[in-house]
């Protein structure tokens, strides 16, 4: 019985991989991509969950393969111009080798971009294409290293991308190898921009010698903002605890003293109590500059019984718009009727960064603006609206619209809680949704106009965009 059931398991993964090559037929990409413009903003996608959403399609890097997804047809294509190409080596425009081997895929101004890993000379290489793949040429290279000690290495793996303005933004993983056990190895973010023409490496933060977490907070055609983050002390090692336990200096502390595994009891407590800092900078795309915005320490967040939840700077960056950040602060308490602890309070503002200056919009009681744009680092749709919702009684929720250039409010519809209707990309008339359970994301497209009046009986069933857990 066991040995039939590894016959059906490995029926079943030649049959996947059968699919995937030939997902684009003998004569490849038979669809055109739509064009951005200059002025886009666009998101590239990753090999785990991010898309990169256009016009008529979806580009996708999946099974190590560069895909494109479209909409009318519902088909994946390999992105791949060679006729009768099996899409499984290095003559294949769409194919890729390694683990993590290619992120940021995107379409910009009638281009596609990606990074690829370059297993023959260790670099990350930023790749400039054809729509259909063809004419690849190495835009820029970032020497990865070879995680010898005592060096820095770029670590290739899924990070955030931006296209815009001419550049992309993206974040290096780097990692610090020790030279010995007197060292600690580093792992550390930073942010960094790239002239899609020239190649021209802009390092937007440094290479900092310690651990640090970088994320892009929002974007636009203008402007980006980067929130970074870490300890403001480095935990004891192992060994330098140990030293320092033997010495007597914890007996003062008698849960780490007395203790079953006294390293995991300090390192329980120093977690709690050893403060974060953040930084929020401002990188300016038009002039090529970055600028610190704020810094401090992350405040600690606890639930109703007292118990660390969070760390939180004053405030968090949700989006961009024109030239002000939507900025927002919430406050947390046990939701009665749902027994959870959640958002409870939600004020929205307005955040002109250049003055400091901010201007409150919407203050939700007893509900939250929800992230509905088709950005990561981004929460405004339809050009100059914010979605958002308040809770009703029986598990229900009014849902709403906020013009950011009126100051509308408007209801939308009314439905269950927790935003069953999750946007994640955009077209000029149609949102991409999905509606999620134990099992998977179910994907969806809808006209913009039936979203509104809350008519998701009208939507369009986009089952090969379906993401399994």
């Amino acid at each position: 019985m066991k040995n039939g059931r590894k016959k059906l398991s490995l029926l079943v993964v030649v049959i996947f991989v059968i699919s995937i090559l030939c997902s684009c037929g003998n004569e490849g990409l038979s669809v055109e991509i739509t064009e951005t413009g200059a002025d886009a903003v666009v998101q590239g996608a990753d090999d785990m969950d991010k898309a990169s959403v256009g016009e008529n399609g979806v580009l996708r890097l999946k099974s190590n393969h560069l895909m494109y997804f479209d909409y009318q047809s519902q088909k994946d294509y390999v992105i791949c111009t060679r006729a009768n190409c099996k899409h499984n080596d290095k003559s294949c425009s769409g194919w890729y080798g390694t683990y993590h081997g290619a992120n940021g895929l995107a379409e910009y101004c009638g281009k596609l971009y990606c990074f690829l890993y370059n297993e023959d000379k260790h670099t990350l290489d930023l790749v400039r294409m054809e729509r259909d793949g063809s004419k690849r040429k190495v835009v820029s290279e970032i020497k990865c290293g070879d995680n010898s000690p005592g060096s820095w290495s770029v670590y290739p793996s899924f990070n955030e991308t931006y296209y815009t303005k001419g550049k992309v933004i993206t974040i290096l993983n780097w990692i610090y190898t020790s030279k010995d056990e007197s060292e600690k190895d580093i792992n550390t973010n930073q942010c960094i921009a790239i002239d899609l023409e020239s190649g021209h490496i802009t390092e937007i933060t440094e290479r900092e010698d310690k651990d640090v977490l970088c994320h892009i907070d929002a974007i636009s055609e203008d402007h980006c903002i980067i929130n970074l983050s870490g300890v403001t002390e480095e935990p004891l090692s192992d060994k330098e605890f140990y030293k320092k336990f033997e010495a007597g200096e914890f007996d003062n502390n008698k849960e780490i003293k007395n203790a079953e595994k006294p390293y995991e009891a300090y390192f329980e407590e120093y977690s709690y109590e050893t403060p974060w800092w953040y930084r929020f900078v401002l990188f300016d795309l038009n002039k090529n500059e970055s600028t610190l915005l704020k810094e401090g320490n992350l405040e600690k967040a606890v639930n109703e019984d007292g118990e660390y939840h969070a760390d939180f700077p004053p405030f968090l960056i949700s989006g961009m718009y024109k030239d002000y950040a939507i900025i927002e602060t919430v406050e947390e308490s046990l939701i009665e009727d749902e027994g959870v602890f959640g958002v409870s309070k939600n004020r929205i503002y307005k955040w002109d960064f250049v003055n400091d200056k901010k201007e409150l919009i919407l203050d939700i009681d007893n509900g939250y603006g929800f992230d509905a744009g088709g950005l990561d680092a981004g929460v405004v749709v339809d050009k100059n609206l914010l979605l958002f919702l308040r809770r009703k009684p029986d598990m229900k929720a009014d849902y709403y619209s906020y013009n950011l250039d009126t100051g509308e409010e408007k209801k939308l519809y009314e439905d269950k809680r927790n935003v069953p209707y999750r946007i994640i990309g955009e077209t000029s008339d149609r949102f991409l949704y999905y509606t999620c359970d134990d099992v998977k994301k179910s994907m969806y497209m809808i006209e913009k106009a039936d979203y509104y009046k809350g008519n998701f009986d009208k939507s369009i069933r986009m089952k090969g965009l379906d993401e399994k857990f």
